[in-house]
């Protein structure tokens, strides 16, 4: 099983997956590609890793018609993984990204991104998240993929700083 390492979340490195909101100031635009598809706003609840210090991905999903957004209710950390298209349109995994993102920063993934499920580390928690749907089968699209192995033991248990001229 292939193995990779998370990072800690980086408004540059999360640049081409979409946008870190983490201060007052940052103003991010949701986008919905159907006109009847509707803003939701919900309260999703996000599991632990599956064992401590490891996750296993074994399964991604994208929104092809809207941007998605999450912003941690709890205060804790959560994890998330990223993938870009493979040839085949599914997520390519070998370009699997994987970040530890702080409990007090929220993101939006970008339209159509592969990601996996969010994680939350330390204990399960509760995540606002914003998404555009109309009920079809159009809102989200899962793929299960082969066993990635995501280790949590090289991000550092500093909180995320960056200055606001890094988030504009």
């Amino acid at each position: 099983m292939r193995e990779i390492c998370a990072q800690p979340l980086t408004p540059d490195a999360f640049a081409p997956y979409g946008d870190v909101v983490a201060i007052v100031s940052r103003t991010v635009l949701p986008w919905n590609g159907r006109p009847q598809a509707r803003a939701v706003l919900e309260v999703v609840e996000a599991p632990e890793p599956t064992e401590p210090g490891r996750h296993e991905v074994r399964l991604m999903e994208r929104h092809l018609h809207s941007t998605q957004a999450f912003f941690p209710l709890d205060g804790l950390p959560y994890l998330i993984a990223v993938a870009p298209d493979a040839p085949d349109g599914g997520p390519d995994l070998a370009a699997l990204t994987a970040f530890v993102v702080p409990g007090d920063t929220g993101l939006q993934y970008r339209t159509a991104l592969w990601h996996v499920p969010i994680t939350v580390l330390g204990a399960s928690g509760r995540l606002a998240m914003h998404v555009h749907k109309d009920g079809s089968d159009a809102d989200c699209e899962f793929r299960d993929v082969p066993p990635v192995g995501i280790r949590l033991d090289a991000v550092p248990a500093s909180p995320f700083t960056a200055s606001p001229s890094d988030l504009s």
